[in-house]
């Protein structure tokens, strides 16, 4: 019946959750247009019911529906009558909203067989539910990829049940479910490495031009400069007193200290103007006292010899 509708261009709109009593089916209410007409006549309520019913189906098949083989199931969610229109880009915010960038980590850390597969089964059905509500862009699985995502992240069947209903030995299963995360992981990279890009700066590209003045002439421009202000330097100096930095002592003086100092005398000083008018004043004070000591010195002696 699901693929005498499918034929007769009719879509699912409601699938019923209870098994009947007697055959075990489920009941299926189907949608279909009388007259034709162009997809802008008709508007966008058919497409409408079906995404509802698409939604729904997809959340249901962890419960009533996760008896149904994945392909049944596969095939209930496939549309052919709807073109396929050019799904939306995955965004950062999107996928940040998801995902941490811890499992992101693990997930390329499967993809690359670091890890086995039991450390990223927490993420595998938002990953099926992002997949089968066309939300991962232009990701393309084959029928066995998508059979076998919805089979494990919506119905979470173990790999031993769908060995069974896939008809597909194990290996083969899980060969192909690392395919599927190495897919998924070079989507997620590609996302974040365009939203990088768009907030680094736009790269200026630069135009080299001739430049209007010779190496030469550049050159002597700036020769002329340095001389002028060279110039400007030597009359400031020219005009400041510069006797305070005058080295005191001639050649004797300086012949006189260094004798005294020896060769390995690391520091050489000679007195200042100052200390040699200071000694000068003290000279004739130590004259005269010397000479008031001998004379003094004469009485005394003088009145002994009396004595």
């Amino acid at each position: 019946m699901r693929h005498t509708h499918s034929k007769g261009e009719q879509r699912n709109r409601a699938a019923g959750g209870r098994q009947n009593d007697l055959t075990g089916e489920h009941s299926c209410v189907m949608l279909k247009t009388l007259a034709e007409e162009s997809e802008a006549e008709q508007g966008a309520w058919l497409a409408a019911f079906w995404k509802d019913f698409r939604r729904r189906f997809l959340a249901l098949l962890s419960y009533q529906f996760s008896t149904f083989a994945p392909p049944l199931a596969l095939n209930i969610i496939q549309n052919r009558n709807i073109g396929k229109p050019s799904p939306p880009a995955l965004r950062r915010e999107e996928l940040e909203a998801l995902f941490l960038p811890y499992d992101l980590k693990r997930l390329e850390m499967y993809s690359r067989n670091m890890v086995d597969y039991h450390l990223i089964m927490d993420m595998i059905p938002a990953i099926s539910r992002m997949y089968f509500l066309n939300q991962l862009g232009d990701l393309a699985l084959s029928a066995a990829q998508s059979a076998l995502l919805l089979g494990v992240g919506l119905q979470h069947k173990s790999v031993d049940q769908l060995e069974k209903e896939i008809e597909l030995p194990a290996g083969q299963l899980m060969g192909l479910f690392n395919r599927i995360i190495r897919k998924v992981v070079k989507l997620f990279n590609e996302v974040q490495e365009k939203a990088i890009e768009e907030q680094m700066v736009a790269v200026k590209d630069v135009v080299m031009e001739p430049t209007m003045k010779t190496l030469s002439d550049d050159l002597d421009e700036a020769a002329k400069e340095f001389q002028e202000k060279h110039k400007k330097e030597v009359g400031k100096l020219k005009d400041m007193d510069l006797s305070q930095y005058i080295i005191r002592g001639d050649d004797e003086e300086w012949n006189e200290v260094l004798n005294k100092a020896g060769q390995n005398a690391s520091i050489v000083s000679l007195k200042s103007d100052k200390k040699r008018k200071l000694e000068a004043k003290q000279e004739p004070k130590q004259n005269k006292k010397l000479k008031n000591r001998d004379t003094k010195h004469r009485k005394d002696m003088k009145l002994k010899r009396k004595k």
